[in-house]
């Protein structure tokens, strides 16, 4: 039979075991506009990722895209060094940080070494990246062009809980193989298997 200072202890380890685990869902989501982004889409964003998880969003002063980060020859911006620079320099408080950028940017994939993308997340990390500049063209109409961005923003942010691309027609974890297509065919929410291992809103 435990002692009372066993006892005290289990409950205050418990307690701290609990807080470890569950601290980064304590804190907010932050978005991290690289760039002029308009207030409006960072609104549409806002209240996106608010439909879908479980964390506050709070919005973080615009900051220029990392010089170092700029790919010259297609005049565009690498994902993965914008992704390094910013998780080196953000505040350790803050839960997830989602960039947005209107700039277009590319990442090292199997198709190159600098293939154009909508959105680059770190799988478990902390830090995403979203571009609009692949999100419309002429023809898309502003209804369409936010329910893709959103789509971009949670999926990227989906990766930085851990889940890796699904499976699942629809999931919001499809690969999406650089295709608005295939943004435009997914429903925007995490299939059965994936939503048990996202912070999900209530």
């Amino acid at each position: 039979m435990l002692g009372l200072g066993q006892m005290k202890f289990l409950v205050c380890l418990g307690f701290w075991l609990l807080l470890t685990v569950d601290s980064s869902f304590a804190n907010p989501i932050a978005i991290q506009p690289l760039g002029p982004v308009r207030a409006g889409l960072i609104q549409q964003v806002t209240a996106g990722i608010r439909n879908l998880y479980s964390l506050d969003v709070v919005v973080l002063p615009e900051k220029p895209l990392p010089k170092a980060a700029y790919y010259p020859p297609r005049k565009r911006y690498k994902a993965e060094d914008i992704i390094d620079v910013l998780a080196a320099e953000s505040p350790p408080e803050l839960a997830k940080i989602i960039a947005l950028t209107s700039s277009d940017i590319s990442a090292t994939t199997d198709a190159g070494k600098d293939w154009g993308i909508m959105g680059l997340g770190q799988l478990g990390g902390r830090v995403c990246l979203v571009s609009t500049f692949r999100l419309r063209n002429s023809e898309t109409t502003q209804k369409v062009f936010f329910a893709r961005l959103i789509k971009v923003v949670n999926h990227e942010l989906g990766h930085t809980f851990g889940v890796d691309h699904c499976t699942t027609l629809g999931c919001l974890m499809q690969d999406k193989r650089g295709k608005v297509a295939s943004v435009d065919g997914e429903t925007g929410d995490p299939c059965a298997s994936c939503a048990k291992r996202l912070p999900l809103a209530k």
